[in-house]
């Protein structure tokens, strides 16, 4: 990686810096999007800069940028740095402000881009499946954030420490109400029999990109796909589990809360469908 993009300009990685005024930096007030390269192709990028839009709409944010200029920048960028296979991180802040949070005058977004090589997950997770523990933290399902990608992660951050700390690979997060919502950075399915169920965006859950192409392909594939509120019952007695996120694509997992998930390995309609994503690709 040799540049990133900075409102519009392509600057040296060691001269890439935005002010501590910032709010972003001071507040986590912003949002990201991150998205895959694959041989120079971004997949499902007017999704993701679309996804960016309808969330900048909901914090009030003014995109400085139209998502066609954007795309077309994003490309420039990986060609600049000679990428293939890459991830991709677009992130936007409110801009620079005094302290406090009730300042209220019109500020200039700060957009920056970065796009380096995509090293992958370790082998073993898709070979063996990960394990998950069911933290303490709750998902807020009524906060209009659950469905924006806000720099606001702490909460997942604090999540993933509960989950490690544990023994466990990653965190599941239920909501306020003790249903099943999402993972710190992942949408969350079960298998039962014939049925393909994820939670609700009304749950908490993002509306992730690639949970969306899961749907659809699983749907194709025959089964009966549901939306649902997912209880933690459901989830443990699930014949598979598996996440889904951009860069982790379809990831199994067979252990919630050191209790053994279906078979213990992964499941046949979890591979299936990381199969039909591939083909997506």
């Amino acid at each position: 990686m040799k540049k990133v993009w900075i409102n519009g300009k392509l600057v040296d990685i060691n001269r890439a810096t935005v002010s501590v005024f910032d709010r972003g930096f001071m507040y986590g007030d912003g949002l990201f999007e991150t998205m895959r390269c694959y041989n120079g192709t971004v997949f499902k990028i007017d999704d993701h800069l679309r996804r960016l839009e309808h969330s900048a709409k909901t914090i009030a944010i003014k995109m400085p940028y139209s998502l066609k200029y954007l795309k077309k920048e994003i490309y420039k960028l990986i060609a600049v740095n000679a990428l293939k296979d890459a991830y991709i991180r677009l992130t936007i802040t409110r801009g620079e402000g005094r302290f406090g949070i009730e300042h209220k005058d019109v500020l200039k977004p700060n957009m920056v881009i970065i796009a380096k090589k995509f090293e992958g997950y370790p082998r073993w997770m898709a070979d063996k499946g990960i394990s998950c523990h069911t933290v303490k933290i709750r998902q807020n399902d009524l906060s209009p954030l659950s469905g924006a990608k806000s720099l606001n992660f702490l909460n997942y951050i604090m999540a993933r420490f509960e989950a490690k700390d544990s023994g466990a690979d990653e965190a599941i997060i239920l909501n306020t109400k003790g249903y099943v919502a999402e993972s710190p950075t992942s949408n969350i399915f079960i298998v039962i029999g014939k049925s393909l169920i994820t939670p609700s965006i009304v749950s908490g859950a993002l509306p992730g990109i690639t949970r969306a192409i899961i749907i659809k392909n699983g749907r194709k594939l025959g089964f009966k796909v549901a939306e649902k509120r997912l209880t933690y019952k459901e989830l443990i007695k699930a014949d598979e589990i598996f996440l889904t996120n951009t860069l982790a694509e379809v990831l199994p997992v067979t252990r919630v809360d050191r209790k053994k998930i279906g078979a213990g390995s992964p499941g046949v309609i979890s591979k299936l469908l990381k199969s039909s994503y591939r083909e997506a690709i």
